[in-house]
């Protein structure tokens, strides 16, 4: 929890924090470098700049603004400095009666005194700074110092009283339209609501702070809501997104030179990586936020800090650095609470001064009665007695008119207060009423959905005759309003485009600003020339436009109107604002998801034509060996066939003889060799007919139907087509290759094109790796790939085939063994491999088969895969 910057307090070195030191002296050393040098770079040209004007300016009320403008750029890094200017900045006003200049300086002390924790100080300082305030009627700084007495009363733990102050400060503010103060006093709030574990509340106020810091560009501001918004949602169990808003604020508060908020962003880091269990990280960032707290004097900073190490320690049994930090906690608590009992003791020691006082004021009217008993005594004294007594009936009179008076003012007062009071607990209905609000509608990512529970909530609570959101279309260049209701009817489609400047929703987007309107005939002149009746249904009078933007990106306009006049207050208009702002989030969060889903659809599709690919490049690597493997049988046929045709030559020629001179046992033979060597053609025919219709069916699309298939006869032609395509390319390679199929297996339901392919990379890769084997050794290896299958678990009824291919190559290295199923994934260098070949493999056998696949290796010996189909 952070609600304003801490600056530094001079800490005493007791003999703990030297040994703390000495333990820690590397990186205790290395922080305060880097800290202090950040700091000194940190110092910026304006404070330099007000320091020369200061030795030229005379002692008037411009050098009491000036010290009072010095003193405030030390407030968060030389709080000492700060004080002591301060103090000369005070004595100058009273010296010279600037009532004004003395009520800036106390308050500008109590914020000193609120960060340093001497809250006894604060509070005289802030007292008194009001009581001027008030006595020249200077509402803006009631405001101002009001916001400084709920932060103090925030860190007395008085967090009702807190935020009352706040809340009224916040009204002052508003009425005043000062949005700087506005914007730290929703700051408080929220930081005040997440102490109290009011989380929703929290991230309300808190948000909200955090895009008015972004429209003023605040840039400490950003910070402290960053950081902020890092706390609540670490209560809220999502270290993930606090994570990212403690990294967003880091830099931000380097640059604003806040140390106090980079202690408590690293403290909260650390208690992240402490739930991630990374403790190295853990204690790193502990560390840093306190040697930094240390350093910079922030105290309760270095009390969360040491609390956190020494129950970091405690838990890892390191006593010695724990009981160092537990001392530190009770260093820093004494420093902070004993201011406390300081304030206790201040205001008994006020009572009992009061008290004295009123039994003074009891004895001198007993003396009085005394007397006027002496003088009632004595007859000669009777005129005096009875003038005292007109005097004293006369006195009563004008002291019961002065009480009557104090009596209506009183009353006035109480009443006030009544109203206040309405007026809060209406602001707190508000709250919780806009958390669930908001919930409703950002619990959807659709926009049809998003607008039906915007209408439904925002007609719940106003005149909503009429309702649109529009929704800006950057392609078309126009506002579109898919959703408009009319008396609870729902319009027809239309839009305005953004070069119509007479339409409301085009002005309040372009411009990005609020139109409000309670009386359309009188007061459309101030924003148009001419007004355009509705597209779509009645024309209203009363109406309101908000801008729907979302990290400064804007998304459309929310629109409401009525048919009667003056019809929207400042409630109504501060409801809608905020629904406008859970609005924009839910479309920007609909439009993000809709992204998302055409980003999936893209990457199937690229999935979809990756694997086709993958399959394509898998027939080119058989294309080498189909050619060789089908040039054996025709060249059989071709032979055969030329053989027959000069035996049919050779009987032709045996049947012109004469009939006696005819060789029948010739002709007999003959015909039995053409019989035969039909045979053979007819063999080798259909054997080149069977590896064209395995390529063909190589390439055709996957259909995913299982068929029965030979698992032995498979594997022996992807083995043979494999080597003889390698053989193909590289006329010089040459391997030996085995098989060792179960000839009990018989034929298993699988898709045959898949299993194929399957076999085909994974007999491809021991090839070349048994070729990169040998490039690097010589002559000397000899490459050997073996393909064996065997069934298993033949007595079960539900046994399995094994497949083992297996190769004595370069193997694989075991620190990326794990990562060979990745898509895209290879070790091949580049124009060798898609990546896709393994990742291939495994999704045929595991998803498309429900089967396994494991791999032993050992770099520089081999690599043997091992695969489980089903049997059945």
């Amino acid at each position: 929890m952070y609600k304003t910057k801490r600056p530094q307090v001079n800490l005493t070195f007791t003999l703990l924090h030297y040994h703390i030191r000495r333990i820690k002296k590397l990186l205790s050393v290395c922080v305060m470098l880097y800290c202090g040098t950040c700091n000194l770079f940190a110092q910026n040209n304006t404070t330099d700049s007000l320091k020369q004007l200061l030795a030229t300016t005379k002692e008037d009320t411009s050098r009491v603004l000036l010290l009072n403008n010095i003193a405030r750029t030390y407030i968060y890094s030389k709080p000492d400095s700060a004080i002591l200017l301060a103090v000369q900045a005070l004595d100058l006003s009273q010296k010279i009666h600037f009532n004004k200049g003395e009520m800036l300086v106390l308050n500008l002390m109590g914020n000193v005194f609120v960060n340093t924790g001497n809250y006894p100080r604060a509070l005289e300082v802030y007292l008194r700074g009001l009581k001027i305030a008030e006595e020249i009627n200077d509402g803006e700084n009631m405001g101002r110092i009001m916001g400084g007495l709920g932060d103090l009363y925030f860190y007395l733990g008085d967090l009702k009283r807190s935020l009352d102050y706040s809340h009224q400060a916040l009204l002052i503010h508003e009425k005043f339209h000062n949005n700087p103060r506005i914007n730290i006093i929703l700051i408080n709030i929220g930081d005040t609501y997440e102490k109290s574990n009011q989380l929703d509340s929290a991230v309300f106020y808190t948000r909200r702070a955090y895009l008015m810091a972004l429209s003023l560009n605040n840039v400490d501001n950003k910070s402290i809501c960053l950081n902020n918004l890092g706390n609540i949602f670490l209560k809220l169990g999502n270290p993930d997104s606090a994570m990212a808003y403690y990294k967003s604020a880091i830099p931000l508060f380097k640059q604003a030179n806040n140390d106090a908020g980079f202690c408590e962003t690293s403290l909260g880091i650390a208690k992240i990586f402490l739930i991630r269990q990374n403790r190295d990280s853990c204690l790193y960032y502990a560390k840093l936020s306190f040697n930094t707290a240390e350093e910079g004097g922030f105290m309760e900073q270095a009390l969360a800090a040491s609390i956190f190490l020494g129950g970091y320690y405690k838990s890892a049994g390191n006593v010695d650095s724990a009981y160092a930090y537990q001392s530190a906690t009770i260093v820093a608590k004494d420093s902070l609470f004993s201011q406390q009992k300081v304030n206790q003791v201040q205001n008994m020691t006020y009572d009992e001064s009061m008290r004295q006082q009123q039994i003074e004021e009891a004895k001198a009217q007993e003396r009085v009665r005394l007397k006027q008993n002496v003088l009632v005594g004595g007859v000669a004294a009777l005129l005096i007695v009875a003038f005292l007594l007109y005097i004293n009936n006369r006195q009563k009179r004008k002291a019961n008119v002065q009480l009557q008076k104090q009596k209506e003012e009183i009353d006035r007062k109480a009443h006030e207060l009544s109203v206040q009071k309405e007026n809060l607990q209406q602001s707190y209905n508000n709250v919780e009423q806009l958390g669930e609000i908001g919930r409703k509608i950002t619990s959807s990512l659709s926009v049809e959905k998003i607008m039906s529970t915007v209408y439904d909530n925002v007609n719940a609570l106003m005149d909503a005759s009429v309702f649109g959101i529009g929704i800006y279309n950057s392609a078309l260049q126009r506002i579109e309003f898919p959703a408009t209701y009319e008396d609870g009817q729902a319009l027809p489609f239309y839009y305005n485009s953004l070069n119509d400047q007479n339409r409301f929703p085009v002005i309040c987007f372009k411009e990005c600003k609020e139109i409000i309107i309670g009386n359309l005939d009188e007061e459309y002149s101030l924003h148009m020339q001419q007004v355009q009746r509705s597209r779509e249904g009645k024309q209203p009078v009363s109406l309101i436009y908000l801008p729907l933007v979302v990290k400064e990106k804007k998304l459309g306009a929310i629109t409401v109107q009525s048919f009667h006049q003056n019809a929207y207050s400042e409630y109504h208009l501060f409801m809608l604002r905020n629904i406008a702002i859970y609005t924009a989030i839910a479309l920007e969060n609909a439009e993000s998801f809709e992204t998302l889903n055409q980003t999936l659809v893209r990457l199937k599709s690229t999935q979809a034509q990756l694997v086709q690919s993958e399959k394509m490049a898998s027939l080119g690597e058989l294309t080498a060996g189909i050619a060789h493997e089908i040039q054996n049988p025709l060249n059989f046929v071709n032979n055969f066939s030329e053989i027959n045709k000069e035996l049919i030559d050779e009987l032709k020629s045996d049947w012109r003889k004469p009939e006696q001179k005819r060789n029948k046992e010739l002709e007999d033979e003959i015909l039995n060799v053409l019989d035969k060597n039909l045979e053979k053609i007819f063999f080798h025919g259909n054997r080149a007919d069977a590896i064209v219709k395995g390529m063909l069916e190589h390439s055709r699309t996957n259909t995913g139907i299982k068929e029965p298939a030979d698992i032995n006869k498979l594997a022996d032609e992807y083995l043979r087509l494999s080597y003889h395509g390698l053989r193909a390319k590289d006329k010089s390679f040459n391997a030996e290759f085995k098989t060792d199929f179960d000839e009990s297996i018989g034929k298993i339901n699988i898709v045959s094109q898949d299993i194929g392919r399957m076999l085909l990379n994974l007999i491809n890769n021991a090839f070349y790796a048994v070729s990169e084997r040998r490039k690097a050794e010589g002559e000397g290896f000899k490459p050997e790939v073996s393909v064996q299958t065997k069934k298993i678990n033949a007595t079960s009824g539900d046994g399995s085939i094994e497949i083992v291919v297996s190769d004595n190559g370069t193997g694989i290295p075991q620190n990326i063994i794990d990562k060979i199923f990745q898509p895209f994934f290879t070790t091949k260098p580049a124009g060798d491999g898609t990546g896709l070949g393994l990742s291939l493999v495994y999704d045929i056998i595991t998803k498309e088969h429900n089967g396994t696949i494991k791999v032993h290796s050992k770099q520089g010996e081999g690599t043997e895969f091992i695969i489980q189909l089903p049997a059945n």
